[in-house]
């Protein structure tokens, strides 16, 4: 698939934007070791200079791709929400939109893990979507003043996670998401 054609939000996509998409499709689809430039260039419909020119290293192309991945899941799964209706409510639509996120995010971690790649990047991001999830919690009124309630329910979410590209069962999921809302609801009565 080529890329440049993509938009979001009515307006096309940044060329940077263009290569950091097709590096977390690439990661996803194939492992990180098949995020090359000329990969990145061919997927976004560039040259792989232009890779060069925006990332100078493999290493930065790949923080950024992760660190973008990890922004539109959380984005995309509604974790900052103001209701606990409309918290993750659209985790399965966007999980199945674009799973190579999440296979990027999982690869990322357990190479973070074997120490391969820092750590520090992968805890930034937990700490964000925990934060994500703690704002939501302070929306609703669920008491959490240590985060540690968050921080369960982002471990949930992101077995849940691992356990929907598992599965690929949308109504399994959503299930289980029921399920959490409806413990959050009884936490903020």
């Amino acid at each position: 698939m080529n890329l440049s054609d993509r938009a979001t939000d009515g307006e096309a996509l940044s060329s940077k934007d263009r290569l950091l998409d097709a590096a977390i499709q690439i990661a996803g689809r194939e492992g990180l070791s098949a995020v090359t430039y000329r990969a990145v260039a061919a997927r976004a419909g560039v040259t792989h200079g232009l890779v060069r020119h925006h990332f100078g290293t493999r290493e930065q192309l790949l923080n950024e791709a992760f660190r973008r991945a990890a922004e539109q899941d959380s984005d995309g799964v509604r974790l900052r929400v103001d209701t606990i209706e409309e918290f993750a409510s659209t985790f399965v639509e966007a999980f199945n939109e674009s799973w190579e996120r999440s296979v990027l995010q999982f690869d990322e971690t357990t190479q973070a893990i074997r120490g391969a790649l820092p750590m520090d990047n992968i805890r930034q991001q937990y700490e964000g979507y925990i934060d994500k999830v703690g704002q939501t919690f302070a929306a609703v009124g669920i008491d959490d003043p240590d985060g540690r309630v968050a921080a369960l329910v982002f471990a949930a979410l992101d077995g849940l996670a691992l356990q929907h590209l598992i599965f690929r069962e949308d109504l399994r999921t959503e299930r289980v998401l029921d399920v959490l809302r409806d413990i959050l609801t009884r936490l903020a009565d």
